[in-house]
């Protein structure tokens, strides 16, 4: 009895080396899942469907790759039974591409052909934005916040108008609340808000909201910015480093810094501290950076150091 134990567990440790082997050497890909195509569509989803695949190994995985900013990535794994899938959370009106891949247990793959759908446009327009309000006033700032505002395909954006300017502030998706800056002590002023889905509508006006800024009697402006440095970091953008200003009435935090580049107003910045900040910057050749401090009354600093860079294009 004793012999034939012995010998039952040396075939067992055949059968798997074996089995180890005949794995490791498969260099047989699946076949090609088939007929990839598109099967539904909206303004947010497509829904995709293929042949199943086989493989010598009676296992297959599936991949599904989309196309995506030039590149390909995977958005979903699949078991062997399963030879559909919907995508989910895709922008209106934009064409996406997709293919399918099938891997073997041993990493061998096989490539489906390409499958692509534009979804659908979105003509709905969200509607206004609820309970406008104001959070704060400062004698130059209005603080603003409000609802989310509901939509089938999702909030790209918030625009805030304000009475006395001919344009409206873009105000980019995720926050509902915003502070208006580089408003004159004492003056009066009415608020809205618009919001822009996904599809690119604009939704009506809010109810305007309205604020005073506060009187002041400070005419001091705060110290200008120390210690300017501007670093070139990729294609487009650039750090840029400060030593914070000060002032006589007003804490650090509420300072703002205005950024020019070449003489324009590039960006100004919300939390007023000498940290490093990302920005789109001007023309390819040399340009020229200067930062202003300005305090809750809306005094403005003289100018810190100019730093002179010169910027790459990427293209």
């Amino acid at each position: 009895m004793s012999v034939r134990l012995v010998a039952l567990g040396v075939l067992v440790v055949f059968a798997v080396a074996s089995s180890q082997a005949s794995a490791a050497g498969d260099r047989t890909p699946p076949t090609k899942p088939g007929n990839l195509r598109v099967t539904a569509k909206t303004k947010t989803t497509i829904s995709l469907g293929w042949n199943a695949s086989s493989d010598n190994s009676g296992s297959v995985t599936y991949k599904v790759e989309m196309w995506k900013d030039g590149g390909h990535v995977t958005v979903a794994t699949l078991p062997r039974s399963q030879t559909t899938y919907t995508q989910t959370g895709l922008v209106p009106n934009v064409t996406y591409y997709f293919h399918i891949e099938a891997v073997d247990p041993s990493g061998n793959r096989s490539v489906s052909d390409l499958a692509y759908a534009t979804t659908d446009p979105d003509r709905t327009p969200p509607p206004a934005p609820a309970n406008l309000r104001v959070t704060r006033v400062t004698a130059s700032q209005v603080g603003l916040s409000w609802d989310a505002a509901p939509d089938d395909t999702g909030i790209r954006s918030y625009q805030v108008g304000v009475t006395g300017t001919s344009t409206w502030n873009l105000i980019w998706t995720g926050p509902t609340t915003v502070t208006v800056v580089g408003l004159a002590p004492g003056t009066a002023h009415a608020f809205t808000v618009k919001a822009q889905d996904l599809g690119y509508n604009f939704s009506p006006a809010s109810a305007p909201a309205s604020a005073t800024t506060e009187a002041t009697t400070d005419v001091t402006p705060p110290t200008a910015p120390q210690l300017l440095r501007v670093r070139d970091q990729y294609c487009g953008e650039v750090g840029v480093f400060w030593t914070a200003a000060t002032d006589d009435q007003d804490p650090p935090e509420a300072i703002r810094y205005r950024l020019f580049i070449n003489g324009v107003l590039d960006v100004d910045f919300g939390t007023p501290m000498g940290v490093t900040r990302t920005v789109t910057y001007g023309d390819d050749g040399e340009n020229v950076f200067v930062l202003r401090a300005v305090d809750s009354a809306g005094n403005v600093s003289g100018p810190s150091n100019e730093v002179r860079i010169t910027l790459d294009d990427c293209l």
